[in-house]
Parts: C-alpha cells; structure tokens; sequence
C-alpha cells in the first residue's frame, strides 16, 4: 500500500471515529464541589498570610483591578474593564466596569478601591490591624499616590516604574472589600470578607473550613458550581480517604505515592501541573559553616536530583536550573548544569573550605508532604562526601520560628509562582526589600551588585531588556548559591473524573480560581 493510500485510510478511519464519540457535554451549571486543603487560617483577613486553604478562598471570592492568566503569562482584566499606562510608566489610569456590586450589594466604586487597597495605612480606618505585611506585595511601598478621580476611576502613580504593577495587583492582598463590611466588622473583617468575586462566602469554620455559594451579580456571569466547600484536612492520609471515597472531588494535596494507585481508578484522574514550583535548602550565609560559598557549592554538587525527583517526589519533578523555572520570563535553560551530580567536585570544595571533615551541620525542614522524605536523601548525600547531618523535623510554625530567629544552617523549602512574573520569585533575593529569611542574604559581598540587577529588571519596561537582566540575576545567584535549588516540582493535581474545567496550571501554583469549573453527570 502506498504512503499515500495508507494516509486516506487513516483520515477515513479517524473521520469515522469522530462520528462514533458522543458529542462533549455541554458546561452544566449546579453542584456541590468539595476542595481538600492541607490548612485553613482562623482567619480570612486578606492583610495577612494564613496558608494555602485561605488563598483558595479568597481567590473564590475575591477579585482585584487586574487577574493573572498562568497560561499566557499576561495581566487580564479584572473589576477594571481597562487601563492606560503612561508612557514614563509612573501612571496608570483604571476604568472599573459598570454597575459592579459587592456581595452584599453596596456599589463597587473608586473610592472603595481605595481604600481597599490602602487599609494597612490608614490608622483611622475601622478596619485598620498594625503589620499586614502581605500589603506590599501589592506595591504599596512604591506608590506615591491612589486616588479616585471620579466614581469610577482609580488613578495610582508609582515613584519608580514597576514591570509587574499589574501582576501585583492580582494578588489577594489587592482583593476588593465592601465599604460597609469594613464598617460593620471593622478589624473582625477576616471572619466574614465581602468581595466581589465569582463566589460569596456563605460560612467559615476557622480553622476548619469554608463553605462558598456562586454569586449571581458576578461580572463576567453567574459561575457553573452552586457551591464549593473548602475543608481542611489534618494530614495527606486523610486527604486520600476522603478523595478514595468520594467525600473530596478536587486537590493538590494527596501523596504522591498514591498517584499509581489512583490512576488505575475508575472515578478519580490525575492532571500534571506545569514547573511553577521551586524546591531549594537555603543556607543562611551568616553561619561560620554554612557561610562558606565552598560549602554551599560542595552541598549542591552532592545532591543527587534524579534520584530526589524519582523517590522523593514519584517523578513530578524536573532538574532545576535556577530560582527562575521554565515558565518564567528570562528562564536561562543553561543552569541546569548546576543539577550535575558530582560527589568529586563536592569533595574537592569541602577540601577548598578548609574546614576538617567530619562537617558537623543541620537540616531543617516541615515535617509534613514530602519534605521528610527529601531530607533523608538530602542527608544520605551529604554524609557520602564528608557531612555529619543532624535533621530537624518541625511543624510549621517552629519551622518559620527558627527560620525568624536565624538559628538554622540548612533548611527546605519552596518558592511557588504566586503571579506570573519573574519578579515574584528573585525578589526574595533582594537585600534592602526581602532582607533575612533563609539565608541572610545581604550579607554576601555581592549583595549591592544584585540589588542593583533586580531593580532594573524590575523598572524595565522592554521584554527583552528584563529577560537579559533575569539571565545575569541567575548567573550571580548560582554563583553565590545562597539557594541550592532541588527540583522543579511538577505537582499532580487530583481530580473526580465528574468534576471539568479545572485550571491546572493556576492549581498547580496554589491559586485555584473555580469560576469555570463544572460537573458533569
């Protein structure tokens, strides 16, 4: 049979099976969704971090100016139907859309946007609580002035232009409150936020779940799921049970070892978000030991990442090259070098550092989803090649304590995209903005040089200026190696096979707006 023939008899074949595949069933509105979170904060409030389970919360019922789309990477429109910028990039001008309403039907205005958006400087304001740090990540530090132009406009003018402005302003910090809840409830505000997102919030159990009802005077349409339940769950086990027996249609949080298990299921299907996710020990170069750059390097060159990715992380994981992952604006493919297992080299840096072997030095971690497992195989590696490891399981909050009070050497953790924007995970590395953290960073000699970097990139306007700015950020972050980077997570994202529409690559960076997601019968 010739090529030719054999390719007609293909397309005959595939055009016959199209006629015998049920046509997709059309988007359904109703339902119940029931979400498993690994935590929910005893509080709502929008200032303040809680965890994970309260994003996907406020991400439901909650909407800013501007959305983040993590497919295209590009700020869409939100309550803000448009926006100029000027051409100094110090002005932007927001439009809001007509006739919005929050939940409880006070007019989304200007001036509410306002005030929204400014709480956490207004001493005045009833619902004013001292230290809500997550306020700068919205940019407030670099605002001159918000003001409301008419009723429905919004006019901010920053001090220096700022590349991912807009990102910033999808972050939940920039969600939107009503006027009159911020009256009513004042610094109580968190027990019972009203927004103006897809979703309303019916009930909260703090600390243990929320419960969510589609809200009808949405902008963009009354969402397909008459309800989503957000509940906590005390450990990944559990989170599996209640997945297994049909108490649980969505998740990231089961274990990854189940993934075979659940694969072979009837009822149950599991989608691979994109590397959005950054796995890294920071090493707080404050230390005697762990300040050594040939000991962070001998760490790095240690570490065997395959074997991390395939028995730490049941293979949802690709070699890291940098903080940036391959998503990222100014990804620099060429860093994954550094993900070259070479105990040899490592030796050889022990040997430069000067320091006897035995080295004696503590690894942290959160004693919880995969991280325990990490750190053993952290821990063999390192003891291969002349490391003493001391591992120190913790609960979060002990974790972060000891992470707060510099008394740590070695510690694990990640750095998830929050927004799309290459900024959101170098800025941790930032010396004046993000001081302390894992590795006390403005300590190293090159901390000028990289500030310097990272502001530029940021004020940069032209993509390609910013991705060659991004290149050298990486190249000067690997060289110091205050962060050895493990792994790009690559998360499985746990889903009923009813449930459709699932935004994974938003799941997969723990921001699961539910908007478009439906049942199917």
């Amino acid at each position: 049979m010739s090529r030719r023939r054999t390719l007609s008899w293909w397309l005959a074949l595939l055009a016959l099976s199209l006629l015998l595949v049920p046509a997709v069933s059309a988007q359904q509105t109703g339902g119940t969704l029931v979400v498993a979170a690994e935590s929910m904060g005893d509080s709502l409030e929008n200032g303040l971090w809680s965890g994970f389970g309260t994003v996907n919360v406020l991400d439901n019922i909650g909407e800013g100016l501007v959305r983040s789309d993590f497919v295209s990477g590009e700020p869409t429109p939100g309550l803000a139907e448009s926006w100029t910028i000027s051409e100094d990039g110090l002005t932007y001008v927001f439009t809001l859309r007509g006739g919005l309403t929050f939940h409880d039907g006070t007019p989304v205005t200007a001036e509410a946007v306002v005030r929204s958006l400014t709480r956490d400087s207004n001493e005045s304001d009833p619902a004013y609580i001292a230290g809500m740090y997550m306020f700068p990540g919205h940019g407030t530090t670099n605002w001159e002035s918000l003001t409301a132009t008419d009723a429905s406009t919004v006019t901010l003018v920053l001090k220096t232009p700022d590349a991912t402005q807009l990102h910033r302003l999808a972050r939940p910090s920039a969600y939107i409150l009503s006027p009159a809840a911020l009256d009513a409830q004042g610094a109580n505000i968190g027990t019972a936020p009203v927004m103006a997102g897809p979703f309303r919030l019916e009930r909260f159990v703090p600390g243990q779940e929320a419960v969510l009802a589609a809200f009808d005077g949405y902008w963009a349409g009354r969402p397909f799921l008459d309800q989503i339940i957000i509940r906590a769950f005390p450990d990944e086990a559990s989170i599996l049970a209640a997945l297994e027996a049909g108490e649980v249609q969505f998740t990231t949080n089961a274990p990854f070892l189940s993934v075979p298990r659940l694969q072979q299921s009837d009822n149950i299907r599991v989608e691979v978000g994109p590397a959005l996710v950054d796995l890294f020990i920071g090493a707080n170069v404050a230390d005697e030991v762990t300040g050594n750059r040939d000991i962070r390097l001998a760490v790095n060159y240690a570490i065997n990442r395959d074997n991390i990715i395939l028995a730490g992380l049941n293979g949802f994981g690709e070699l890291p090259a940098s903080i940036l992952s391959p998503t990222d604006l100014g990804f620099d493919e060429s860093g994954r070098s550094i993900s070259t297992y070479n105990p040899d080299l490592a030796r050889e840096h022990i040997a430069k550092s000067g320091l006897a072997t035995p080295i004696a030095i503590e690894l942290a971690y959160e004693n919880n989803r995969f991280w325990p497992v990490l750190a053993e195989l952290v821990k063999a590696d390192l003891e291969a090649v002349g490391f003493t490891v001391t591992l120190a399981g913790l609960d979060s909050g002990s974790f972060w304590g000891k992470v707060a009070d510099g008394d740590i050497q070695l510690s694990i953790n990640q750095r998830s995209t929050f927004v799309p924007d290459p900024n959101d995970k170098t800025s941790i590395l930032h010396s004046v903005n993000s001081p302390g953290g894992q590795t006390r960073h403005e300590l190293l000699p090159t901390a000028a040089e990289m500030d310097a970097l990272l502001d530029a990139a940021l004020q940069a306007t032209d993509s390609a200026t910013r991705v060659e700015l991004y290149r050298q950020i990486q190249a000067l972050a690997l060289a110091e190696m205050p962060y050895i980077y493990l792994a790009y997570l690559t998360p499985p994202v746990f889903v009923a096979d009813s449930v459709q529409g699932v935004p994974v690559g938003a799941a997969a960076a723990g921001r699961a707006t539910l908007r478009e997601v439906y049942l199917s019968n």
